[in-house]
């Protein structure tokens, strides 16, 4: 293991980026958006285009994928963060691609699928045309008795409809958060409805957010996000 590389074994499990990774990272970052806002300058744009070639033959994107994306506004909901993020597999990238408003949703809905299937897995928690977005599957199998080329083990009839069971629950509590979501501003936790910018940009948002943000074109009632 290089003194650069996250730490991610049995014990600990991954951790965040070493600071001089995330440091690289950070300055890749600020040279992208420096890239998006010259594009009308060529001379900058150039420049800018040969600073992110630079920066990012430095990097090591599989390395950033498998470390721990604790969102920096994560607050009172950083170690429930750390632990959704755990339960996404290498190579996934551990992100969570929403705002801080829907953190306390996310939180609650992993206490209640970690009762249910302790070994679930995640791929993506993510905002997707202004809804939340939380891609799962059960991490765990149970054992046909009838197969016989399965476990040893075998789990029986019952637990297999247990299982079955609880899958089902954990399908609808997800669809019942993702629901909640939609009405509860992304930005700050509050009420929410679906917004749109003039771009066709969609987020949920309050009224107070939204116009700060220039999501000035709230949709009409009855419309979702795709």
């Amino acid at each position: 293991m290089n003194e650069g590389d996250p730490v991610d074994d049995a014990a600990t499990g991954p951790t965040t980026l070493p600071r001089d990774v995330q440091a690289r990272w950070d300055t890749l970052a600020d040279t992208v958006r420096h890239l998006a806002s010259a594009t009308d300058d060529a001379e900058g744009f150039q420049g800018a285009w040969n600073a992110m070639r630079l920066v990012g033959r430095n990097i090591d994107d599989q390395q950033s994928l498998d470390a721990l994306h604790v969102p920096e506004d994560a607050g009172e909901h950083a170690d429930a963060l750390r632990g959704i993020l755990v339960r996404i597999p290498d190579g996934w990238g551990r992100w969570i691609s929403c705002s801080r408003g829907w953190y306390p949703l996310l939180v609650e809905l992993d206490e209640q699928l970690r009762a249910l299937l302790p070994n679930y897995l995640i791929y993506q928690v993510k905002e997707k045309f202004g809804g939340l977005r939380y891609y799962w599957e059960p991490g765990e199998e149970a054992h046909d008795p009838s197969d016989p080329g399965g476990e040893a083990a075998v789990d029986g009839e019952a637990a297999i409809a247990e299982r079955e069971r609880r899958i089902e629950l954990v399908h609808k509590l997800v669809a019942s958060v993702e629901r909640r979501a939609g009405v509860t501003c992304e930005l700050c936790g509050a009420a929410g409805r679906l917004h749109r910018t003039p771009a066709g940009r969609y987020k949920t948002l309050c009224p107070d957010c939204a116009e700060r943000e220039g999501y000035v074109h709230p949709t009409p009632p009855g419309i979702a996000s795709h």
